[in-house]
């Protein structure tokens, strides 16, 4: 790096930090007054430290502003780390400014999910030090996110055997999980745990984290439940059993709904063939998560579907001691794609809802990933998932799942026309 770029690399650095300490001092948390003392005896000290370096040429000069640079950051990573270890969170601007900062653990994006990254660069996501050690492991929440949708924390594990004690295995190549450290794993919102209201539409799921040491918890909670929606505000523990580990790791934070303009389409659109009716009924769009509401209806008896819809399923009965083998002939497996109007595609997340038949509709609750932009008109492309009669699933030349669109019932929809915000 050539001394210019280093020289406005702090002068970037500089600004960031005065910005930053006006923003706390203008904000409710508070700072304890050492804490204080120290940040208002660093500023003062760089202030006096001499005016602006002399731009004649001198091959010593260089030299010189490099080692003033390097002694900046050295100190401003010291304040820094005073600083986080005084407050509890730190902004999301203090956040991205930690990032660039040597000498200081960075504030890690959550891995794999791309509402999660878009969140945690826009400064949407809550960033904490929230940790407890027990037996020489600490479990830290590094950031928590709640979109009014679902809510979603990050946990990671240091100390210990990391490499043999990880906290989400690993699949090993020949499909066997590593060994893993975690017994169970709970959330407790206002005192409740949310195992205890577990259902349709109601669910808590863990997914992988940046490494084997970290992991995502999500929780979604719908109205359809018959639960109440998540309020704005509550206070949230996260409850850890570790293998080997006596005690349980408890860390408690009070979480706030993301300040974001949430996009909601009321739509109760229909398209059907002689066979199946696809609705879609309601799309919520945040930056975090697409949440989309839709269902699908049986028209006629399972008699008379197509056979590209049906499998005939082998079933094994035992009656008075003997293995009864036999076939039933079942509709496959139904889904659906959504893509905007530049034919990206959606990934999925997570999804809960009730089996169809032919005197119950199968409502779905399904979250996404966010759109890249915010798209002019959203495709519903239902699909069946050819399964094998044994109940494998019908893979293609990629190893994926085969998809056999269902041309008749793809709906489009106009956003500008179905939106309302909240």
């Amino acid at each position: 790096m050539s001394p210019s770029e280093i020289e406005k690399q702090n002068q970037e650095l500089d600004r960031k930090l005065q910005s930053e300490k006006v923003n706390l001092d203008a904000d409710t948390v508070m700072i304890p007054d050492l804490v204080r003392e120290r940040l208002d005896a660093f500023y003062t000290q760089m202030e006096s430290d001499g005016g602006p370096l002399s731009k004649s040429p001198s091959l010593h000069r260089p030299g010189k502003k490099f080692l003033r640079g390097t002694a900046i950051a050295a100190a401003s990573a010291a304040v820094i780390s005073v600083m986080i270890i005084g407050s509890a969170f730190v902004s999301p601007t203090m956040a991205e400014s930690l990032k660039q900062v040597p000498l200081v653990d960075s504030v890690f994006k959550l891995a794999g999910d791309l509402g999660l990254q878009t969140a945690d660069q826009k400064g949407l996501a809550t960033s904490s030090n929230l940790s407890v050690t027990h037996s020489g492991i600490t479990l830290k929440v590094p950031q928590i996110i709640f979109d009014g949708t679902r809510l979603v924390v990050a946990l990671e594990k240091s100390g210990g055997d990391s490499q043999h004690q990880t906290l989400y295995p690993a699949i090993q190549t020949q499909g066997q999980p590593e060994e893993d450290i975690l017994e169970k794993v709970d959330l407790f919102i206002n005192g409740t745990s949310v195992n205890s209201n577990n259902g349709a539409f109601n669910f808590m799921y863990g997914r992988p984290g940046k490494d084997s040491n970290s992991m995502l918890i999500a929780y979604m909670r719908d109205p359809a439940s018959g639960k109440p929606a998540l309020p704005d505000q509550f206070e949230l523990e996260i409850y850890a059993k570790l293998k080997g580990v006596a005690e349980p790791f408890r860390i408690q934070a009070t979480v706030h709904k993301t300040k974001i303009n949430n996009k909601i389409l009321q739509l109760q659109m229909s398209k059907s063939n002689p066979y199946l009716a696809f609705m879609a009924e309601k799309v919520e769009i945040t930056p975090i998560t697409t949440k989309i509401t839709t269902s699908f209806k049986m028209l006629t008896d399972i008699a008379h579907m197509p056979d590209d819809y049906t499998v005939e399923r082998e079933y094994n009965d035992i009656k008075n001691g003997q293995t009864i083998q036999y076939t039933k002939k079942e509709l496959d497996m139904l889904d659906y794609a959504v893509f905007d109007e530049q034919g990206r595609e959606l990934q999925l997340l997570s999804g809960s809802g009730v089996p169809l038949t032919k005197e119950r509709n199968s409502k779905m609750i399904t979250l996404f990933t966010p759109f890249v932009d915010t798209p002019q008109k959203i495709i519903f492309k239902p699909y069946i998932l050819p399964t094998q009669p044994g109940g494998s699933a019908l893979l293609d030349a990629n190893g994926n799942w085969t998809r056999h669109y269902i041309d008749e019932l793809e709906i489009t929809i106009d956003v500008s026309q179905h939106t309302n915000r909240q």
